[in-house]
């Protein structure tokens, strides 16, 4: 019970202590309990008679209905891994190809360490009305999204993309001008950027 009670007050000072740092217009939001409720909870599926690039489309368009983006899109073998949230809502989206027209996206929401099943059903409700407006030519808009690479060089392989603005994961790295990200597959990554005191 001890160990137990002790490890809730390190947790909460870790959040009391890490604060929010402003990066280059991304805020920095500590990740140790939002990274446990993200593994945590299962979420809901459905399937979409689209490809994946209309597939994806139809999520981002989905999110933006609700006032939520795509902080970070990451893409992985059959498809893509997709971070949104606010700092107070967050989640993510797995989309996975099945065929050429099927793509299945597994959705999860949670607000701090609490399961937000009304809103993950809101959300595949959502990019089930996007996806039925998708035109042929549909694709994920990547206006405003800078490259998350996998080395602190802008020459170095981009593994994912990122929104300027929107809150996420990050920490300092070695190199002055670049910050280490966390994608949503767990896998490390760089962004510009740099670290300065935000104003709470």
């Amino acid at each position: 019970m001890g160990g137990m009670m002790r490890l809730r007050l390190l947790l909460c000072g870790s959040l009391l202590l890490g604060g929010c740092a402003a990066v280059a217009a991304v805020s920095a939001i500590p990740g140790v309990v939002v990274e446990r409720a993200v593994g945590y909870f299962k979420g809901q599926e459905a399937s979409l008679a689209l490809d994946m690039q209309r597939s994806l489309m139809a999520v981002q368009q989905g999110l933006e209905r609700m006032d939520l983006h795509v902080n970070v899109l990451e893409p992985v073998a059959g498809g893509y891994l997709v971070e949104f949230g606010n700092g107070e809502l967050d989640g993510g989206v797995h989309l996975q190809r099945q065929t050429q027209n099927l793509t299945t996206l597994s959705v999860s929401a949670h607000r701090g360490m609490s399961h937000q099943d009304s809103v993950e059903t809101a959300i595949i409700k959502e990019v089930r009305s996007q996806s039925e407006q998708a035109t042929e030519d549909a694709r994920f808009d990547f206006a405003g999204y800078k490259g998350v690479y996998v080395k602190p060089d802008m020459n170095s392989n981009k593994v994912g993309w990122f929104l300027p603005g929107q809150k996420m994961h990050v920490s300092k790295s070695l190199r002055t001008g670049w910050l280490k990200i966390k994608l949503p597959s767990g896998q490390g990554g760089y962004i510009k950027g740099n670290l300065q005191d935000a104003d709470a």
